[in-house]
């Protein structure tokens, strides 16, 4: 067993993927936004942010990731935010968190088999965890698996993820960033008892540490870029003592490297898809299209 639980957060911008994050982490005791919670369907993740926290003596390493359909991010930055995500899990991870409002939209689907065929492999679908959000009847375990059904009816291309035993978690939670008292206690209540029930799901269920073959392949490519990326950032970071000059000198050389990093992403992405054949119909431009632009007109719940 591993020394730590990589859990990976995915999901459509406004499904409550970063709000997941935040009560998973629960810091303070009283959920601190430490992932920004977006309103109206706005996303507020830019930036792929890990936090850490103890349950249960378990150590957990929670990933947020570029919400699915961000239009204000370029191909460039979605596909280094994709590498750099890889990246974070580069030891393995223990379990993807699919957030969803209950019904998946076609961008939601698509990535999640950019994610099965080409970064990880057919075998993700025994780490993942459907998480519905937003689900008022979440105490209510009837209600939850009738949820579930409706989802398999409703959902072919993902059935096979959603029938899996256990593999579904419905929670409710509710926002706090409001000013009734009483309202706020209610919503409190419901997050601690959502958190309850995927923390328990995790200990029981999410143990075994997955490493693809494709998920090594990719971090071959970009792996000593991203090292000596991190070392760049940190030495500007803790510096006291650069100019103007040499500061702007290791930002250009930061851009540099991020760019060098979304090109070999996407030389992985055209390797990989060659590898599986043109049947599939994929392309890495058209991936990287899907993931960064909503599909207009689609109905999200």
């Amino acid at each position: 067993m591993n020394d730590i639980r990589n859990i990976i957060l995915i999901g459509r911008t406004g499904n409550g993927k970063s709000t997941l994050g935040n009560v998973l982490v629960n810091r303070g005791g009283n959920f601190q936004e430490v992932f920004a919670e977006g309103e109206f369907g706005v996303s507020q993740t830019h930036e792929t942010k890990v936090e850490e926290f103890w349950e249960n003596g378990i150590r957990y390493r929670i990933i947020d990731t570029v919400g699915i359909g961000d239009t204000e991010m370029t191909e460039q930055q979605v596909l280094y935010k994709i590498a750099e995500a890889a990246y974070k899990v580069r030891d393995g991870l223990n379990q993807v968190l699919f957030v969803t409002r209950g019904r998946f939209t076609k961008e939601e689907i698509f990535t999640y088999n950019l994610l099965r065929e080409i970064i990880f492999d057919s075998d993700i679908v025994n780490y993942t965890t459907i998480v519905r959000t937003n689900f008022s009847n979440f105490r209510n375990s009837g209600k939850c698996e009738t949820d579930r059904t409706k989802m398999i009816g409703e959902n072919s291309e993902l059935s096979e993820v959603i029938r899996t035993c256990k593999k579904v978690v419905h929670v409710d939670n509710s926002p706090m960033n409001i000013d009734d008292e009483l309202e706020l206690s209610v919503n409190k209540r419901k997050r601690e008892e959502s958190r309850s029930k995927i923390l328990v799901h995790l200990a029981t269920n999410c143990f075994f540490n997955y490493k693809p073959r494709n998920l090594d392949d990719l971090n071959s490519r970009i792996g000593n870029h991203m090292t000596e990326l991190d070392k760049l950032q940190k030495q500007l970071r803790e510096s006291q003592n650069l100019n103007e000059s040499q500061r702007k000198q290791m930002r250009d050389e930061i851009d540099r490297l991020r760019g060098e990093i979304s090109q070999q992403t996407k030389g992985f992405f055209q390797k990989t898809v060659g590898k599986i054949g043109e049947g599939v119909g994929w392309v890495a431009d058209k991936a990287v299209q899907v993931v960064t632009y909503p599909i207009r007109n689609c109905n999200v719940m």
